[in-house]
């Protein structure tokens, strides 16, 4: 009986180790798989506005017809990063994501901040433990990443397909850079 005890306290320790290790590593295998699909190292904090999805888009799944994104692949090693998002009607979300994929700052024009077509949400965003930077522009609000790397995902409403040319000219405002680049 001890012998089987034994081994039924190995199986459990080792079935903790294994669960443990699963759970930290699936949120970080998914965000390096999405962040690779989604623009790979090449595009690091500079926003991208991939083409209107249709039911062949696949770099995210289940991507919505009716939005036009943005995205930023964030890098925060070497420094802060800023994020200008031009609002624009009827709905503008600017959503921050860790490479773990937690959800750490959204901000949309629906939900009391009261921006107007046109107003800017602007963020410096920094890595985890780092100050932000001292003297920031009014308007500007510094939100500190859980990672230091992670992406910024902009989603904006289509009404009608008229509606895509004047949503392309806004999204190329948007800017993510270095700050003070």
């Amino acid at each position: 009986m001890n012998r089987k005890l034994q081994w039924l306290a190995v199986v459990a320790a080792l079935a903790v180790i294994l669960h443990l290790a699963i759970v930290w590593a699936v949120p970080r295998v998914i965000m390096s798989v999405a962040m690779t699909k989604i623009g790979g190292e090449g595009a690091l904090n500079t926003f991208t506005h991939p083409p209107r999805a249709t039911d062949a888009s696949r770099a995210v799944v289940r991507p919505s017809p009716d939005l036009a994104y943005s995205i930023c692949l964030l890098d925060l090693s070497a420094g802060p990063v800023r994020i200008e998002v031009p609002a624009s009607a009827p709905y503008t979300s600017l959503a921050l994501y860790s490479s773990i994929t937690d959800n750490y700052f959204v901000r949309n024009n629906r939900e009391g901040e009261g921006l107007r077509d046109g107003e800017v949400i602007g963020l410096v965003v920094t890595g985890p433990g780092e100050e932000a930077p001292a003297n920031l522009p009014e308007g500007v609000e510094a939100v500190t990443s859980p990672t230091k790397k992670g992406l910024a995902l902009v989603r904006r409403v289509i009404e009608n397909d008229a509606a895509m040319p004047r949503l392309d000219e806004i999204r190329s405002h948007s800017v993510c850079a270095p700050y003070g680049s």
